[in-house]
């Protein structure tokens, strides 16, 4: 059942209604948003939200308590103890702290990977920009996993000149293709490891990646940070989490019945109707809303 403009134009009033972002920033404290919102300086809220979107699945209370410590150890310098990260002596440090599949030796391992990042590219930024010139240089076929109209933009369109998935995939392999041996003795890459750098070749929705990519993305709305203002946020595909997987479902904004990369695009298009320009506008507000169980009652009300 395809989504009905009556309905469109609904959802659209309902979530410019609650987009409120003076409001929205009382929300950050229960978002892992809030790890990056710590820090000032560029490449400290570029790790630091790399580190806290990486370890940003299962319950929000503890891979918070994770997240929290292992930034602690910096003692508020965050790009200095990484780009300094000794893995022999720094690694003892995360004896004892594991999440999930996540043992320490892996997050520390993450540690060293952003050393190796900075100390060659000095930013994640400019890695990841180099990404996107390698994919446009590769003149990389788009993707056309759904019909895309100038009036829609899209994700993989002429419009942005960017294969997302492309970029992110070739961002992944660069940081996979570092070599672990300083940290585990040779060049390995254990489950919790690959676990926190995960990649959309294989077809999942890479949940925790595209929302790094909002809060690098996106402007400066006081919850996002615009720091990559090199790509356009018409491009950004939104992560998929619990919540908005069951709105959107409930909404007929998808069509498939697991997450998948393929789900998060059509969602995304059809966001895209309602903000071409940026169609994750929407998505911490409505994240928020559906944490707080009244997503049904505001979204229905009145369609």
């Amino acid at each position: 059942m395809e989504i009905t403009d009556k309905k469109l134009a609904h959802i659209q009033r309902t979530l410019d209604r609650i987009y409120d972002p003076p409001l929205l920033i009382n929300l950050i404290k229960n978002d892992p948003v809030e790890f990056p919102h710590q820090y000032k300086d560029p490449i400290d809220i570029e790790i630091s939200g790399f580190i806290a979107s990486a370890l940003a699945f299962g319950r929000i209370g503890l891979f918070k308590a994770v997240i929290r410590k292992i930034l602690s150890l910096s003692n508020g310098n965050l790009k200095d103890y990484v780009i300094n990260f000794d893995p022999q002596k720094d690694r003892e440090h995360f004896e004892g702290l594991y999440y999930r599949m996540c043992k320490g030796v892996d997050i520390a391992c993450l540690v060293y990977i952003l050393r190796e990042v900075l100390r060659k590219h000095g930013s994640i930024r400019n890695l990841f920009y180099s990404c996107i010139d390698e994919n446009r240089k590769a003149e990389v076929p788009y993707n056309h996993t759904l019909p895309l109209t100038k009036e829609r933009g899209g994700y993989n369109s002429p419009f942005s000149g960017i294969n997302i998935r492309y970029v992110l995939n070739r961002f992944i392999e660069t940081l996979r293709e570092i070599d672990t041996t300083p940290v585990y003795g040779d060049n390995l890459h254990p489950r919790g490891l690959l676990q926190l750098l995960p990649s959309p070749v294989n077809g999942g929705p890479c949940k925790r990646l595209n929302m790094y990519l909002r809060w690098m993305v996106r402007p400066d709305d006081g919850i996002d940070f615009g720091l990559w203002d090199r790509i356009s946020p018409s491009i950004l595909i939104i992560p998929l989490d619990t919540h908005i997987i069951r709105i959107c479902k409930n909404l007929n904004m998808t069509t498939k019945k697991s997450p998948s990369w393929v789900m998060a695009e059509e969602i995304t298009e059809n966001f895209r109707l309602l903000s071409p320009e940026d169609p994750l506008k929407y998505d911490f507000a409505l994240c928020h809303l559906g944490v707080s169980g009244k997503w049904k009652e505001v979204l229905t009300d009145g369609a």
